[in-house]
């Protein structure tokens, strides 16, 4: 999540079920294969902040009932 003066940015988009599938899987693929401490210089985040935004993504798809 980007912030500016502490108040976070938030982007709306839409995307297919399939979609949704790729970012959840990405996430917790790059956890899986990328070497912790190159996270940041890869993606700009943390190995928690990785996991954190995959478990949430796979919270709403729960929710949403899509299949994983």
């Amino acid at each position: 999540m980007t912030e500016l003066n502490n108040v976070p940015e938030f982007i709306h988009l839409e995307v297919t079920h399939r979609e949704f599938r790729y970012f959840i899987s990405c996430g917790l693929a790059l956890v899986q294969n990328v070497p912790e401490d190159s996270l940041p210089t890869y993606c700009g985040l943390t190995k928690d902040e990785v996991l954190e935004i995959s478990i949430r993504l796979r919270e709403i798809a729960d929710r949403l009932g899509v299949d994983m």
